[in-house]
C-alpha cells in the first residue's frame, strides 16, 4: 500500500512538472508564419486618435502606454519588477515587461498592423522556439518586440525594448 501510494504522488509530480515544460507534446504547436503588413495607405483611426484593428477580433490598442508612439495591446498587464524608463524631453530608453494571454501570431499581427501608424518600419520578423521577435525602426530610435511562451497556463510575455537608433535610412 505504501508502494503504490508512494508511486501515485511520483506520477502526480511528473504530471504538474511537464504540463508547463514547453517540450511536452501537447506544448509543441506548430505556428503559421506572421503575415506581414501590406501596404495600406489608409490606416483606420479610433476616437483617441490610435490605429484600429485591421481584422475583426483583433487586439485592442490601450488607453495609455508608456511611450505615446509605441503601441501597447489593451489587455496587456505590466511587470513592474521587470520594467525600466527613462524619458527626457531628448531621450527615451525603456525596456517594458508585460504578460498577456492572447496567442503569439495575434500580438505579432498586432504589432504589424499598428506600429506603421505611429511611423515604425518593419525591419524583420523572426520566429522560433514558439515565440516571435519583431524589429521596427525609425527616426533616431529603435523598437525590439518580443514575444515569448511561458507554458501552459500563464500566457505570453510581451517585452518592449525601446532604444536610441543611430542607423540611417541608407543602412537599411
Amino acid at each position: 500500500m505504501i508502494r503504490l501510494t508512494m508511486l501515485c504522488v511520483i506520477a502526480m509530480g511528473v504530471l504538474i512538472v511537464g504540463a508547463g515544460c514547453q517540450s511536452t507534446p501537447w506544448q509543441r504547436e506548430t505556428m503559421p508564419p506572421v503575415e506581414l503588413l501590406e501596404d495600406d495607405p489608409s490606416p483606420s483611426y479610433t476616437e483617441e486618435g490610435t490605429v484600429a484593428p485591421k481584422q475583426p477580433g483583433g487586439l485592442q490598442m490601450a488607453p495609455n502606454q508608456r511611450f505615446r508612439d509605441v503601441p501597447l495591446p489593451a489587455n496587456a498587464k505590466e511587470d513592474l519588477e521587470r520594467s525600466y524608463v527613462y524619458e527626457t524631453p531628448e531621450f527615451k530608453v525603456g525596456r517594458m515587461v508585460y504578460t498577456i494571454r492572447e496567442s503569439v501570431n495575434d500580438i505579432a499581427q498586432f504589432y504589424i498592423d499598428a506600429c506603421p501608424a505611429a511611423d515604425w518600419r518593419l525591419i524583420n520578423v523572426k520566429q522560433a522556439d514558439g515565440g516571435a521577435e519583431l524589429l521596427f525602426r525609425k527616426a533616431g530610435k529603435k523598437l525590439e518586440v518580443s514575444i515569448i511562451p511561458l507554458g501552459l497556463f500563464r500566457g505570453r510575455r510581451l517585452v518592449l525594448h525601446l532604444v536610441p537608433d543611430q542607423t540611417t535610412e541608407s543602412d537599411f
